[in-house]
């Protein structure tokens, strides 16, 4: 009975919050609620279809009755026609209501860690309550015999399904819509020819505003998955007690007192590990005085200005140390490529010395090879090339002949004195 008492209630905050956004502003490319008529089987021949009520003159009972055939595709989901059947001035979208409804659940909440399944069961609960209150109907078939069909009930699965098919198909970020008609401006204004009404000071979103900002909080922390993460698992806690030092941190470094929320936070961390000690310490007994007093010294060296200060100038030393050993490395670079250009230069000058020696070996080895291993007698073979130079002197000339010959005879000089 609990439970049926909060799925009522947390409809009638949902449904009203979309109700004051609709009067607003209403969803755009809205239709009119869906109220054609019902076709249902002539009792005498289950062959023929017969007229029955529009959704409007439906009762809770009569609705439950309708076979529920038609699945949660895009088109029930997408739905343009308006689901209140009782305000034709405040049209609202299913579409809307299933992310608002995610939204008030925090389905996937920071704590939500082992309940999605419990919330997406309630959320469904809610949007089945609001679909019966309202008749909702959808139409079904060709386009030309098209007549009322209910969905099928929602469960937890396919509400779950449903708001991430939502969340994932959506890439609209644009917040920035004017908010229209809420009748909470400045009525001074209203001399300029402007109605009051269609004033605002910004407080009472639109539907489509309000749609934008409950799908974008939803998909933010479906994309964080913080619903998979254990908040009581050490790893949780350590990060929200780094977060904290870190704020108060950044706070003291501009100047800012510590907040009282911070501060707050982590005595409600402290006391929640102030009572897994006593529960864990229970069986032993009443703690001594002794004990006392190191729980009040584990509280002081936990408060929020020890652990700031201690964290500051730990994180000096370390960027000290830092400082100084990236000194040391660039002094030891330094000295690296130092090292490396002298043996740079004594190799150069190693490899110059080497290929002057080779080279004066060579022509010592070179004369010495002539000296003693002589292919032929030089002066017979500056005897054979005098025969042909005396042959050639017609066509030399007496000048070119004398060059050549003045030539020959130093060349046969050094070959003799070698």
């Amino acid at each position: 009975m609990s439970v049926q008492v909060d799925v009522v209630a947390i409809a009638s905050d949902v449904w009203k919050d979309l109700v004051e956004a609709s009067l607003v502003e209403p969803p755009l490319n809205v239709k009119p609620f869906y109220d054609e008529v019902i076709k249902v089987e002539d009792p005498t021949n289950n062959k023929v279809l017969v007229d029955f009520k529009r959704p409007s003159d439906l009762s809770v009972a009569e609705f439950n009755a309708l076979p529920a055939k038609y699945n949660w595709n895009n088109n029930v989901k997408y739905s343009p026609f308006s689901i209140n059947k009782y305000v034709a001035e405040a049209p609202i979208r299913l579409c809307h209501l299933l992310i608002v409804t995610a939204y008030k659940l925090k389905v996937f909440g920071d704590d939500a860690f082992g309940k999605v399944s419990s919330r997406c069961k309630v959320g469904a609960a809610v949007v089945n309550h609001l679909m019966e209150k309202n008749s909702i109907l959808f139409p079904a078939g060709s386009s030309r015999s098209r007549a009322p069909v209910r969905a099928r009930v929602l469960n937890e699965e396919t509400f779950k399904a449903t708001v991430v098919d939502m969340l994932r198909c959506t890439n609209d970020t644009n917040l920035q819509r004017t908010y229209v008609g809420d009748g909470a401006g400045d009525l001074e204004l209203a001399g300029l020819g402007i109605a009051p009404i269609a004033l605002t000071d910004g407080s009472n979103p639109s539907a489509e505003m309000l749609f934008k900002r409950c799908l974008h909080e939803v998909k933010a922390l479906f994309e964080s998955q913080g619903y998979l993460k254990n908040p009581h698992a050490p790893e949780s806690v350590a990060s929200r007690q780094q977060s904290m030092i870190l704020d108060g941190i950044a706070r003291i470094a501009n100047g800012q007192s510590i907040t009282s929320k911070s501060t707050s936070a982590t005595a409600t961390n402290s006391s929640i590990e102030t009572g897994t000690d006593t529960s864990n310490n229970s069986s032993v007994g009443t703690p001594s005085p002794v004990s006392a007093g190191d729980n009040d010294e584990k509280k002081k060296k936990v408060s929020p200005a020890v652990a700031m200060a201690e964290a500051s100038l730990l994180s000096q030393k370390a960027a000290l140390k830092e400082a100084n050993n990236f000194e040391a490395l660039i002094a030891l670079q330094k000295e690296e490529l130092s090292l490396r250009q002298e043996t740079a230069r004594s190799n150069s000058l190693e490899k110059q010395m080497g290929y002057e020696e080779r080279k004066s070996t060579s022509l010592v080895l070179q004369k010495i090879v002539d000296k003693l291993c002589p292919d032929q007698d030089p002066t017979d073979r500056f005897a054979s090339r005098k025969r042909k130079l005396d042959e050639l002197r017609d066509v030399l000339g007496d000048e070119l002949y004398q060059t050549k010959l003045q030539q020959l005879k130093e060349e046969f000089l050094k070959a003799s004195a070698l």
